[in-house]
């Protein structure tokens, strides 16, 4: 290579490593005049348009919380989700998705006796920053949008501003306490939305009540709520119902215990007597062992112990609860056992069959609006 062209070779280099440098160097040399890129923006979703006419919305079914323990307003439009029933907890959601809205009712129930009822001021307590954290936990970030707490008609109010997928929501929560449970409904929307929202609450807060026939009964026990008839029994979640239908006798099964619930038109039952055939009817080889009158939220009737034979020769014991409801309908929960010679009217039965007996105990009639 001569001398010329060495040269031409040395100057091409400096040049690709001035312009190599320049392309790191010349951008911070122009921070004050480039502009800065922008991200992309997103657009912002389109809500749908809000009820205008609230008096459309329907409000006339009431929803049985399968627990047996309260009753709330179904509203229409909105679907109910899969109910919740822990230790002191029982909750159900209805949801709306043309309308991104959620109904939730949820009832706190103390599994500790209590030395003092509960206050507002327990209820206030009770909805912690921790508690309503978990509470929305499905939502990106929430807020109390008031500066303090309202309260109003021996309830508080709770008003907040949720997120989630870019997406900002309005609630309301109204809790209240009769002095034992702890009551909360609340109503989500979309932030355009908010005289659904206050409407919604406002309207379906004071459905939700308790059922009084189970008070006192444990909270994660199941029921059985024909509400056709308005027959009703709670039970432990071990037992199982196996077959039921409106109106029509149910059978629930737990281990070698099958209780058969029926109500059955004319047929009422007037005293020990009437009671004790009744009993003899349902099957073959039946031995009366004792009858007690009960009574179960304003209606008589009878508890009749009984012993039978199976077709295989197998002595077996029986008790049937028979109660008298409206128009002479008699209602009945024949429970059978497989062992022999036990009188589940006695005290020492409670003592053995302790879940049983208490199981017995909720056997009631509930209106039937209560179930409609």
């Amino acid at each position: 290579m001569d001398t010329g062209t060495r040269r031409v070779t040395v100057i091409l280099g400096l040049i690709m490593v001035i312009a190599m440098g320049s392309s790191v160097i010349l951008p911070l040399l122009r921070v004050g005049t480039t502009q800065t890129a922008q991200p992309t923006a997103t657009p912002a979703p389109t809500l749908p348009p809000p009820i205008t006419d609230l008096s459309t919305i329907s409000l006339d079914q009431t929803f049985v919380h399968p627990s047996g323990l309260f009753t709330v307003t179904d509203p229409g439009g909105w679907t109910p989700g899969q109910p919740v029933t822990n230790p002191e907890t029982v909750e159900i959601a209805f949801s709306n998705t043309d309308l991104s809205s959620v109904v939730q009712a949820i009832v706190y129930i103390p599994t500790v006796q209590l030395e003092t009822p509960l206050t507002l001021d327990d209820v206030d307590a009770y909805w912690s920053d921790s508690t309503l954290a978990q509470s929305w936990s499905r939502y990106s970030s929430w807020r109390e949008t008031s500066p303090e707490r309202i309260r109003e008609n021996d309830q508080l109010i709770i008003d907040f501003e949720l997120t989630l997928r870019d997406q900002t929501y309005v609630a309301r929560q109204i809790s209240w306490t009769d002095g034992s449970w702890i009551y909360n409904l609340r109503v989500v929307t979309l932030e355009n939305a908010t005289d659904m929202l206050k409407y919604l609450a406002t309207t379906i807060a004071p459905t939700l009540k308790p059922l009084q026939e189970f008070v006192g009964t444990p909270t994660d026990w199941s029921a059985y709520i024909d509400q056709t008839t308005g027959l009703a029994m709670r039970f432990p979640t071990s037992w199982t119902i196996t077959d039921s239908a409106p109106g029509r006798p149910a059978t629930v099964v737990y281990g070698d215990t099958t209780l058969r619930l029926e109500a059955i038109a004319d047929t009422a039952v007037a005293d020990e007597t009437a009671a004790s055939t009744w009993v003899e009817s349902t099957r073959p080889d039946v031995s009366i062992v004792s009858v007690n009158p009960i009574e179960r939220e304003g209606y008589n009737g009878y508890s009749v112990a009984y012993s039978y034979t199976t077709l295989d020769g197998d002595a077996q014991s029986g008790l049937a609860l028979l109660l008298n409801g409206a128009d002479n309908h008699l209602y009945t929960a024949n429970l059978r056992l497989t062992a022999a010679g036990v009188d589940l009217n006695s005290a020492d039965a409670a003592a053995t069959y302790g879940d049983v007996q208490e199981a017995l105990k909720t056997f009631t009639i509930l209106p039937v609006s209560a179930g409609a």
